[in-house]
């Protein structure tokens, strides 16, 4: 098997268990409030990062980097974000917008890492606003688009999230990066949730779905993609990641009603379109 190929199918394994986030996201939510389930959320995704680093033997020493602190409070807002467009919005929807992390990436990277806007993004950004407009005109009630402004926030924080990283952190091991960052999140969840009066032990029929959540997109999904990076190119990595919302369609299936309307399959067409667009040599 070539360097390549190996790369090519790590990025696809990343892409199929990633997918599964949206979906066990929603489940989860049957039994818990959107902060619950950030709070579970993060606390796990902390317990497997520490795990890697006591079997990769890396050591962790306590440190007050403002980076990592702007890290860990931006990526504590997605990820309640990202739970409240899940009480919103259908996996799928937020699967395909959940493409606009691309566009954001570019636009950060261009704010706060002063790289230069090329011209060969502008197209597919006004492609990817187009085809978000488009589902969203799909979309006629207010909560769902409510759902829709939260879920292109969570995005945004995420993307902010690791564009901070890449700026402030590049000193750090994506490991002990990866520690931190969930670390300070479940700290900060934590007082929102006794703040909330809304601490309390989780179902045991609400801890599977959250259980897997974190496993998935907090540890596995990402340690595929990282290693994915090592054989092929960031670039090649995000066209791969374009097939995701086809992943979480087909993952939603056995389990929502999915209304396939005219909107989402265009809009999606669009934002799928210009994300390989963007990313092609």
């Amino acid at each position: 098997m070539s360097r390549k190929t190996k790369g090519i199918l790590l990025s696809f394994l990343s892409v199929v268990i990633m997918a599964i986030t949206p979906v066990t996201n929603k489940l989860s939510l049957h039994t818990l409030t959107p902060i619950q389930a950030s709070f579970y959320n993060a606390l796990l995704s902390t317990v497997f990062s520490f795990t890697l680093l006591v079997i990769r033997k890396q050591k962790v020493t306590l440190t007050f980097n403002r980076y990592l602190i702007l890290v860990g409070v931006f990526n504590t807002v997605g990820i309640i974000l990202q739970y409240v467009s899940a009480s919103l919005l259908d996996p799928v929807t937020i699967g395909l917008l959940g493409r606009f992390y691309t566009v954001f990436a570019v636009l950060l990277s261009i704010l706060v890492l002063k790289e230069k806007l090329q011209r060969r993004d502008i197209f597919p950004i006004f492609l990817t606003i187009i085809g978000s407009f488009v589902i969203s005109a799909g979309k006629g009630s207010f909560n769902n688009f409510i759902g829709i402004i939260f879920t292109l926030s969570y995005t945004f924080f995420f993307a902010l999230t690791n564009t901070l990283a890449k700026k402030g952190l590049s000193q750090f091991n994506s490991s002990v990066v990866l520690f931190y960052n969930q670390l300070i999140s479940t700290v900060f969840l934590f007082f929102l949730l006794v703040g909330s009066n809304q601490l309390a032990p989780i179902e045991l029929n609400g801890f599977g779905p959250i259980f897997i959540s974190a496993f998935c997109s907090g540890f596995l999904g990402l340690l595929l993609f990282y290693d994915s990076l090592k054989y092929i190119t960031f670039r090649e990595a995000n066209i791969i990641r374009t097939t995701n919302p086809i992943f979480v369609f087909l993952i939603s299936l056995p389990f929502f009603s999915v209304n396939v309307s005219i909107n989402l399959l265009v809009g999606g067409a669009l934002i799928i379109f210009s994300i390989i667009y963007m990313n092609k040599k």
